[in-house]
């Protein structure tokens, strides 16, 4: 699905405008960590990822599918912008422990299934060095895929697609994380969240 979607640019989300909740948290985190390096984790054609170079972070885009990368990167030099892209599994991350600042998933986890959380979990907490700060926005319930559904998973057209309640979250991040906002945009049906790693003690 995902390799169909990037090669004809047939797909239902945003290409080049980044989500405005992806821009205020950006902003609140170069305050906290300015210059700091971030990871976009299934960057897709880019637009996060150019959005925080804009605001001055050292960036790096990872995505699964060749074809994202390749739109990323055009996209990013008509932005002229500098970030380095990358093919990557994110459950297996190929980067140092605590190579970066922040990292970001607009709509990555909720396409991993639940028995590939543990790996995508650990491969986040080994890239990101404690204090560091994770930015997610996932499917809530009430997205327009899952309402009225008595399942919070689905394939539609090859690709998994899941949603999550906020007990579900808290749940999956509280031992690593300090969640520091969780917030459930609607009614377009996401939830956003900023959280920090904790730091070992």
């Amino acid at each position: 699905y995902f390799r169909e979607a990037y090669l004809n640019g047939e797909h239902g989300w945003g290409v080049t405008e980044p989500d405005p909740f992806v821009v205020k948290y950006l902003a609140r985190l170069r305050e906290l960590a300015p210059g700091g390096r971030l990871l976009d984790l299934g960057c897709g054609e880019g637009r996060h990822a150019i959005a925080g170079a804009g605001l001055g972070f050292r960036v790096t885009g990872v995505d699964f599918e060749p074809g994202a990368l390749q739109r990323a990167r055009k996209a990013a030099r008509a932005e002229g912008v500098r970030v380095t892209f990358r093919q990557a599994d994110v459950r297996a991350l190929p980067f140092p422990a605590g190579a970066f600042d922040a990292v970001l998933d607009y709509g990555c986890l909720h396409h991993q299934r639940q028995a590939d959380w543990p790996a995508y979990r650990a491969s986040l907490c080994q890239v990101l060095k404690p204090g560091g700060y994770y930015l997610l926005s996932v499917f809530s319930p009430r997205f327009r895929l899952f309402a009225g559904s008595q399942r919070s998973w689905h394939i539609a057209h090859g690709a998994y697609r899941r949603c999550f309640t906020q007990e579900e979250l808290v749940s999956m991040f509280k031992s690593d994380f300090e969640i520091l906002e969780l917030v459930e945009e609607r009614p377009k049906g996401l939830w956003h969240a900023l959280m920090r790693r904790r730091c070992a003690r």
